[in-house]
């Protein structure tokens, strides 16, 4: 009946190959008609199937895949074929050259904010590290899989990690935690009715109960495994957990129970033609009939299995000597197409060379006989010129004794503007190095991003002064109950701005961290009364003063509360964008709009929620096409593109976003945005 079952399964695989073949034929002549991204998508199949089949044809796949990739600017396409080459290299055993195209993968789908394809990329790097025995690499890239996916949307994948992870738990012996993903595993696999699934999650089951010392458990829940197993036709499968159902019989002492397995899983290690069990199988017979005291049969058992070792290790001999021959001519391909793409480049090169050649000798030969006319009329011109030549000469003999007194003079002039000019530069040097003292006073004065970073786990700082030194300045407080966030904008930039930002910083620390003054309008209130105070604005003309955005994080009641004067909040909640605007006024004597008292916004938290504090001078930078402002409604269309992506990659793309729209254009004021998401 097994030989039966086994001969159709060989028709059925020689006629999936046959469709196979017939099907790669048709994808080939698609791709040829195809865009480059059908190539890419197509090439891409094409690697997935034949990496363990032809490794050196998946090899080509993926490379032709990426090529076509990076030259379209196809990010997504370039992961899937970091991807894939890091799998095909896993199967050839260059795990060097696997690890570094899987982690290139796993940084692009970062990037690209594709949290299934940063999931699978983390989870092959997991199996890789597991087959190393890196137990603790394994469990950080599974872990990593398993936190990223949406189980609702893809159980299957969340079963899977769940029992990878379980996996490495029972490889070190944490059994009670192996336990428990294992059994949330194979609660999936049931409801989705993956018979495989089950029984791989019941055999790592059966492992941890055996080494709790439950061995009636494990020998149940391995009978039940093999039953799915033998039921989906995962013969190796079957052969491994009848060689552990032999282990538990061995430490049993049950001999008879033992043999049994033993002899099956020998019979289905033959019919598949597995060395490797075939020699699994052979050993455990021997440990069997050596208890029984049946030293010669023991011993038969324990020779066979020597001769298929050394079987085993020619044909792993073998495969490693193929398995380096298609990653050698597969490079050696590269190399000969890149020798060939610059063997063509440089005769095009000698072709246009001496095509230019040959016009700038004819350009030569028609110079030539224009200046031989030339010449020639020239020559019964000469005698005439000679003539007047002499008058001119004298002429220019007296002027130059004219020049050679002006040269003189000019030359005592030029020392004088030398010792000028070198006065000038020595004071701009003592200025500049001043300046940029006071820059590392300034940059000092501002908070640490570790010390932000404890409270706020994710966030950026956009911060690009105009000139040296800045009149935007950020603050920051912290303590057990509240955190307090400020974004500030002083009067003009350079010097001027940066003494009013010293002053301001001073002031907040005085206000929040001293007085311990916690609420966000009352906060802008003493603020604005310490400045006039300080600058004596009622008494004298001067009206210096800050726009400044204040935000209060009361983690107790999960609530934050803003008030601002001049300055905006954009925030994000449920991929909903809000902006609340501050007080028309300054920070600072305002005789117009003689506001003393500041609104104050509260905002319940709910779900995941960015907030984005901000200056004018990113809206207000000139550029694009019409060298016209960014203007607010760009930004918060660029804030609505970007906010599910890692506050990191937000802030590199808000730098990247106003360079490009700035491109030669002189930057005009200073700029500064900074974003953080509260977790709720």
């Amino acid at each position: 009946m097994k030989n039966n079952l086994l001969f159709i399964l060989l028709l059925a695989f020689c006629y999936k190959i046959s469709a196979q073949n017939s099907e790669v034929d048709s994808l080939l002549n698609v791709a040829e008609k195809g865009s480059d991204s059908t190539k890419v998508e197509i090439y891409l199949d094409l690697a997935v199937a034949y990496r363990t089949l032809e490794t050196d044809l998946a090899l080509k796949y993926a490379n032709d895949a990426l090529k076509i990739a990076e030259k379209n600017g196809n990010y997504s396409g370039k992961a899937g074929a970091l991807h894939v080459l890091g799998a095909v290299y896993t199967v050839l055993g260059d795990y060097e050259k696997a690890i570094s195209n899987l982690l290139e993968s796993l940084r692009n789908y970062e990037l690209l904010g594709d949290s299934k394809g940063v999931a699978n990329s983390s989870n092959s790097l997991g199996i890789l590290y597991f087959n190393q025995e890196d137990y603790a690499n394994a469990k950080k890239f599974y872990s990593k899989a398993l936190g990223l996916i949406d189980s609702a949307q893809y159980p299957m994948s969340t079963a899977v990690y769940r029992l990878n992870i379980g996996e490495v738990y029972q490889a070190t012996d944490e059994n009670q935690d192996a336990l428990k993903l294992e059994k949330e595993a194979y609660e999936i696999f049931y409801q989705l009715n993956d018979i495989n699934g089950m029984a791989y999650a019941l055999g790592i089951q059966a492992k941890v109960n055996h080494q709790l010392g439950d061995q009636e458990k494990a020998i149940e829940l391995t009978n039940k495994s093999l039953e799915y197993l033998i039921e989906s036709q995962d013969y190796l499968g079957a052969v491994e957990y009848l060689n552990f159902l032999v282990e538990i019989y061995l430490a049993n002492g049950n001999l008879n129970s033992a043999e049994e397995n033993a002899n099956t899983a020998l019979k289905i290690a033959q019919q598949v033609n597995s060395l490797k069990w075939k020699i699994n199988s052979f050993e455990n017979l021997s440990r069997v009939f050596f208890q029984k005291g049946a030293f010669k049969t023991a011993y038969q058992y324990k020779d066979s299995a020597y001769i298929y070792e050394n079987q085993l290790m020619d044909e792993e001999k073998q495969k490693q000597i193929a398995n380096l021959r298609i990653i050698y001519e597969s490079e050696q391909k590269e190399q000969e197409n890149e020798i060939l793409r610059i063997d063509k480049e440089l005769k095009q090169k000698q072709i246009t060379q001496q095509r230019i050649l040959n016009v700038a000798i004819g350009s030569v030969l028609v110079i030539i006989i224009v200046f031989a006319i030339i010449t020639f009329r020239a020559k019964n011109q000469k005698q005439k010129a000679n003539n007047q030549l002499k008058i001119q000469n004298e002429e220019i003999r007296q002027q130059r004794e004219e020049i050679e007194t002006q040269a003189e003079r000019l030359k005592t002039i030029n020392t004088d503007v030398i010792r000028k000019n070198q006065l000038i530069e020595e004071k701009n040097k003592n200025i500049t190095d001043s300046i940029n003292y006071a820059k590392r006073i300034q940059t000092a004065l501002l908070p640490f991003s570790q010390r932000i970073g404890k409270e706020l786990e994710d966030f950026f700082i956009f911060y690009k002064p105009k000139d040296i030194v800045s009149g935007d300045f950020y603050w920051f407080s912290e303590s057990e109950e509240k955190v307090v966030v400020a974004v500030a904008d002083c009067t003009g930039h350079g010097i001027p701005g940066a003494f009013m930002s010293f002053i301001g910083h001073d002031m907040l620390n005085h206000i929040v961290n001293f007085k311990g003054v916690s609420k966000a309008s009352e906060i802008l209130k003493q603020l604005k009364l310490s400045i006039i105070h300080i600058l004596r604005q009622e008494e004298s003309d001067n009206r210096d003063g800050m726009d400044i955005s204040v935000c209060v994080w009361d983690k107790k009641k999960n609530k934050v509360h803003f008030s601002g004067a001049n300055h905006s909040l954009i925030y994000i909640q449920n991929k909903q964008l809000h902006q609340l605007k501050g007080n028309k006024t300054t920070v600072g004597l305002d005789e117009k709009k003689n506001i003393k008292n500041f609104d104050t916004h509260e905002i319940n938290l709910v779900g995941d929620t960015c907030f984005y504090l901000f200056s004018d001078g990113y809206v207000d930078q000139f550029g694009g096409e019409k060298d016209k402002k960014f203007m607010i409604k760009n930004f918060r269309e660029l804030l609505s593109s970007i906010h599910m992506k890692k506050m990191e990659t937000q802030g590199i793309i808000i730098r990247e976003t106003i360079d490009e729209w700035m491109e030669e254009s002189e930057q005009v004021d200073d700029m500064l945005v900074w974003g953080f998401r509260i977790f709720s």
